[in-house]
């Protein structure tokens, strides 16, 4: 269990916040409670900080309308801070880019300030921009590669996590679907990855984007190096999942944040079916259902991740202590 001086962390990505959102695969009608309900069990519990992961508004017919709304509803946190998607991005029309920034006030990004980086106790937390304005694929820029270099390197604190929007890792392996790989990563994502996992500090990558949950390793070339890459579903869209992160001296504990809505889990499940997604995921000829790859395992949800993976050494150790 915790220890009571444990750092808690929320990450609430792809809320979709629209007043007046249309039903899709993805509830945008009912965005704005969903979000709501949300924001309040990270008050509940206790969240030292709630991260939001981009795609925090629709910006689809009225984004100022989607802004205002999605202001209100994390104005009620004590404190918050965001990154952008690439809905804050469109190709035409919509609110642009700077314009998020400058709405959010500091929040994580700013006005001219794409990236961002704060301390939350033992945590660094870091946020970088992985959006390609006009495109739903990601990208980091050299600018930004730079900043997430200066700001691992220079951190302070024993632990740090990276946030963006977009995945890095293909988390439908083994399976390969390159329209998906276009859709959903980041381009130049093994730049990305070398730098995360040879920096010993750097526990987890944090992103969205694809509306599922999942949980995997990526390795460094030495043991004491890798990271966890965590993908976070949307809270609009089946499983309709956030996640609060309770940071340890030994790890990270893991738990879902689900809407306590009455009937929502299960109109989202028979909304997502209806979806473009669901229909590329017959061309991947899965062995697994649609709906349990959207979720993921136990392992994917309620888990506890060590910093430090056990090695040879430590087998005779774990061996005495079984």
């Amino acid at each position: 269990m915790a220890s009571p001086n444990a750092i808690r962390i929320a990450h609430v990505t792809d809320a979709h916040v629209a007043p007046n959102g249309r039903p899709t695969a993805t509830l945008k009608h009912r965005s704005c409670e969903v979000l709501a309900d949300v924001v309040a069990q990270c008050g509940e519990l206790g969240a030292d900080l709630t991260l939001f992961g981009g795609d925090n508004i629709d910006n689809r017919g009225d984004g100022e309308a989607d802004l205002e709304a999605f202001l209100e509803l994390a104005g009620r946190l004590e404190r918050w801070a965001c990154i952008l998607g690439n809905h804050e991005a469109p190709r035409t029309g919509g609110l642009t880019k700077e314009r998020c920034r400058w709405a959010l006030g500091g929040h994580g990004v700013a006005p001219g300030k794409p990236n961002f980086s704060m301390g939350v106790g033992m945590v660094r937390v870091i946020g970088i921009d992985t959006v390609l304005t006009g495109t739903s694929g990601g990208y980091v820029s050299p600018a930004t590669m730079r900043f997430l270099s200066d700001e691992i390197h220079q951190a302070d604190e024993p632990h740090v996590i990276v946030m963006g929007h977009h995945p890095l890792y293909r988390v439908w392996e083994p399976h390969h679907l390159d329209s998906w790989d276009r859709e959903y990563l980041v381009a130049n994502r093994q730049d990305v990855m070398a730098l995360l996992s040879s920096a010993p500090r750097v526990r987890a990558y944090l992103c969205g984007h694809h509306h599922a949950s999942r949980i995997q390793r990526i390795g460094g070339r030495v043991k004491s190096t890798g990271f966890y890459h965590i993908l976070t579903a949307s809270p609009v869209a089946y499983p309709h999942g956030s996640r609060l992160f309770t940071f340890d001296a030994e790890g990270i504990w893991i738990e879902p944040l689900l809407p306590r809505i009455p009937g929502l889990v299960e109109e989202g499940a028979a909304a997502v079916l209806t979806g473009r997604k669901a229909q590329r995921y017959e061309l991947l000829n899965a062995s697994r259902p649609f709906l349990e790859y959207l979720s993921g395992r136990d392992r994917d949800n309620r888990v506890f991740l060590p910093y430090r993976l056990p090695t040879t050494e430590d087998l005779p150790r774990l061996a005495r202590a079984v």
